[in-house]
Parts: C-alpha cells; structure tokens; sequence
C-alpha cells in the first residue's frame, strides 16, 4: 500500500492487432497522457496474416519513451507496467529462444481453415466447445499449430514454446517466461472448467505440456525492466514487470464487467461483446466464445465481430485521401475530419447498407468465408454515404450479435461502451439507436489500458485486488439515449442487412466471390 502523500503511477500497454497503445495513469484512474504508434500487418499469401515481432517490439519501445517525454514525468515514479494484447495471436521459439521467422501469427490469420476437417475427425466441434469454450474456427491457436504439423513439419521440428504475444513483450523487457492463464483461454486448447491446459486436446494433437510455458494469473509480478529494455524504452531499470490478461478481457474489467449480467461492447479492431457470467453453462451458448475473466472466478460470454474498427480503418484508407492529406497537413486526424463528413449524410445512409465482413463473420454466423459488401450502391450515394454504411455495418453486426445472446437467454443489466469507435460522437449515437437502449460511455475510453493499470496496481500493492482497482478507478460519462426515431429506421435496416447476409450464405454466394478473385 502507498504511504501518506506518495506519488507514484502506473502504465498500461496494449499491444493490438494495428498498434501498441501506451497510458500512465495516477492510481485514481486518470489518464496523465498516451502515445501511440501503428504498424502494417505481413499478408505473405492467401488467408494468412503475421506481423514483424520485432517492429511491434520497437513500436513498444518508442510510445514509452514518447508518452515520458510529452508528460515530463520521472520514470522513477512509475511504480509498474502491465501488458495486453490480442488473444489467439502466438509466436514460436526455437531452442535458444528465438523467434522463429521474427514473426507473430495473428488471430486473423485463417490458414488454420484447411485443418478442420482434420480437427474434427479427432473431435468433434461440440466437444471441443463443451472444454475449452471456443467454438471450431480457423480464429484460436489450435487451428494454425495443427496446420504447422500437418504442413511444415521440419519448421515444427524446431519449435519448443509456443507463446503469446504480451508474454514475449514482458520477457523482451526483462521478465520471466510466462504465459498469463486467462489470456490462454483463447487458444482453444484450455479447458475452461479447471482452468489448464485440457489434456485430451493436447494429446490428441501430440501437444505436450512442455512446448507452453508455465501459468501465472493476472496481477503477478515477473520481474523488473532490465538495463537493456530501460535504454530502449526510458523505463527505470527495475520497475515492476506484471502480467494482465487479454485485451478484449481487460477491456471487460475496464468498463466495470465485474458482476453477472453487466456488459461491455468494445469496437476496436476486432469487435467484442461482453457479459459477465459465474455459470459455465455452453449447452446454453452455442457460437459465444467462453473464457475465463482476468477476474478470477468470473466468465465472460463473448460475441466477436472479426472486422469492426478495421472496417473503418479500411474506408479511411480507400475513399477518405483527402482527409487523410488534409489531417497530416493540420496534424489534426483524419478521423475528426471523416466526422465532419459523416454530418453530411443522414442516419440509414440513404438505403445503403454495408456487411462488414471483410475478415470473414465471427459470432453467430462463423463463416470464414463471408466477404464484405455494399448493397443498394447508386450514383446517388456519395464518400460520406459510404462511410456512414461502414460505421452503420459495424454497429449492425455488433446488434447482432447482441440478439443471438438474447436468443440464448443471456441476461444484459447494463452495456459500457469502449474501444477506439467511441472516439466519434456520431458513433456513440449510432450505437445507441440500434441497439435501442442507453449505453454508458467511459470516461477514460480505453477500457483495456485502464484494466491493464490496475493489474499493475495490483502487483505493485496499490490495489487489493481488481474489484478494489475497479472501484478506485473506472468512471463513466453521461449516458446516450437512443433517437426513437432512429432506432424504428434502424429495426428496417438490421431486417435488410439478415437477409443479405442469408442469403449469400445459403447461396453460396461468398465461396463463389473467393473463386471469382483467386482466378
């Protein structure tokens, strides 16, 4: 615990699918100031997404010494850092403990699609739920360390750990080895009910427990930031190194999912929504993923959108250059200009709706095959139409998602909202009209680096646990209440967007795109 009258602060890092995220917080929970910094994705081939683990590593190392040197605050006073990242993602080390190809295989990564056939003839998928809580899906560890055996045995030959990646950035700084336990869930590879590597999964595949390093749970000290990482990142040599949890979880804990039936949704690259559970029942919730919380002892249904954000990432990219331009010659964002253009085109998009499956469709239609696509495009439409239908897509699927859990009778008391979309007041009512209920924005937005605060909190002694960490520093915003008109225009849209989507897959119209553009 602290003494009467000491300062100290705690940093939080999310190291993310398109960036690594960087806060320092007091232990009140408030922000003192962040950094940023994004880096590309590698796409060596069809379906496959990696990512340079040493540019994401270097990327970590300047948002430290960015964030220290625009605050002015003494690394000295930093008493602990914690790290997340994006779950399912994993990197192979050799003998040495190197990695291998430099290089981290992304949870968006479906090169893993060609071994489930494979997977399901050692067990089946509702077996494999009924475990580990993850539905059979090229998305989870499992799919791609088996397409790796099956595909490149002589690269398998050299593989003897397989981690993830906040537990190389944490080893890279100067801790121990670890692999955080809740984070694991996502593997599909851990039973979900004793919290351990489930035996049957790892021998069926030949896994042997020594391949993944040992657990530890969230809030647990792994060392100090040794001489070399203090060079590089600014830290002080032996600040507290501390395990958190995944991002998505930790981004739950951020927004106050610590009771059943309190709910977060979080539109950041990947979509997440969240619910609080005690009851491990998954004959009840078949497609939601199931893992345990960072908060022991709580579960979390989960309903993830594999594109979200990076749908408007993507817009952004493609038909918003002038704003681009414009935002680097101001050094203002091209997402506060893109806003301005939103006002510009009334909610519904003038009719043109947008399925945001451009990595395939997560929960409830886990189809890897689904594609994006704009529908009811005329010369009519304009760039603010098209990246209102994108914002609208998003939100869409996120509502869908939020009507198969109800479906499933999972019981929703109060919805936070995180992530990157709550950055655009427009958004924010766009999320409030589809879903047609109140929603509570944070004030602190970024829910995962406020729980990853209190992780490191937790290890340095400043918070007895994470409910107290939660108590002493999660605070919402006023709330946002739907437009009943909107929400009315909205139900006709989320009916449009059912079909489509319905009828695509039952065509088949989806594998037939991905034959048209491989020929």
């Amino acid at each position: 615990m602290l003494s009467e009258n000491e300062v100290v602060y705690l940093m939080g890092l999310d190291v993310g699918t398109t960036g690594v995220n960087v806060i320092i917080f007091d232990t009140a929970g408030n922000s003192l100031g962040g950094a940023y910094r994004e880096y590309p994705s590698i796409y060596p081939t069809e379906h496959w997404v990696e990512q340079d683990a040493e540019l994401v590593l270097s990327g970590v190392y300047e948002v430290c010494r960015e964030v220290l040197r625009e605050t002015g605050i003494d690394s000295g006073l930093i008493r602990a850092v914690s790290v997340a990242s994006h779950r399912a993602s994993f990197g192979l080390l050799d003998e040495s403990g190197n990695l291998l190809n430099n290089r981290f295989i992304i949870w968006q990564d479906n090169r893993g699609v060609s071994e489930l056939d494979f997977i399901g003839s050692k067990i089946t998928a509702s077996e494999l739920y009924k475990c580990t809580g993850m539905p059979l899906t090229p998305t989870y560890t499992l799919s791609n360390l088996v397409w790796y055996q099956n595909n490149q045995p002589e690269f398998w030959s050299q593989v003897k750990k397989v981690i993830f990646p906040a537990d190389y950035i944490l080893y890279k700084f100067g801790g121990e080895l670890r692999t955080e336990v809740t984070n694991a869930c996502c593997s599909g590879m851990m039973d979900i009910h004793c919290l351990d590597w489930s035996d049957r999964v790892l021998d069926l595949f030949g896994f042997s427990r020594s391949l993944f390093p040992s657990f530890v749970v969230p809030g647990t000290v792994l060392g100090g930031v040794s001489a070399e990482a203090s060079q590089r990142s600014g830290l002080r040599e032996g600040t507290l190194l501390v395990s958190a949890t995944g991002d998505q979880q930790c981004a739950a804990i951020g927004a106050g999912v610590i009771e059943e039936g309190r709910a977060s949704l979080t539109l950041g690259t990947a979509g997440l929504l969240v619910v609080g559970t005690r009851r491990v029942e998954l004959d009840k919730s078949p497609g939601l993923m199931v893992p345990s919380s960072g908060l022991i002892g709580l579960y979390e249904l989960e309903g993830i959108q594999l594109g979200a954000a990076s749908c408007y990432r993507w817009i952004r990219d493609i038909i918003a250059e002038p704003e681009k331009a414009e935002g680097i010659q101001r050094g203002v964002s091209p997402f506060v200009l893109m806003e301005d253009l939103l006002k510009q085109s009334k909610p519904g998009s003038l009719g043109l709706v947008f399925l945001p499956f451009l990595s395939g469709a997560g929960y409830p239609l886990w189809d890897a095959m689904a594609q994006g696509t704009f529908a009811g495009l005329r010369f009519v439409h304009t760039r603010a139409d098209m990246i209102r239908a994108v914002l609208e897509g998003v939100t869409i699927e996120s509502f869908d998602m939020y009507q198969g859990m109800r479906q499933a009778n999972v019981e929703i008391k109060s919805l936070a909202i995180t992530g990157g979309a709550t950055a655009s007041p427009i958004w924010c009512q766009t999320i409030a009209d589809i879903f047609g209920i109140e929603i509570k924005p944070l004030k602190v937005p970024n829910a995962t680096l406020v729980a990853t605060a209190i992780f490191a909190g937790i290890g340095a002694g400043i918070y007895k646990d994470v409910r107290d960490g939660v108590a002493q520093t999660v605070r919402y915003a006023n709330p946002i209440s739907p437009i009943p008109e909107n929400t009315t225009l909205f139900r006709k849209t989320y009916k449009t967007y059912k079909n489509l989507t319905n009828a695509l897959q039952q065509n088949n119209i989806f594998t037939q795109l991905i034959k048209l553009r491989d020929e």
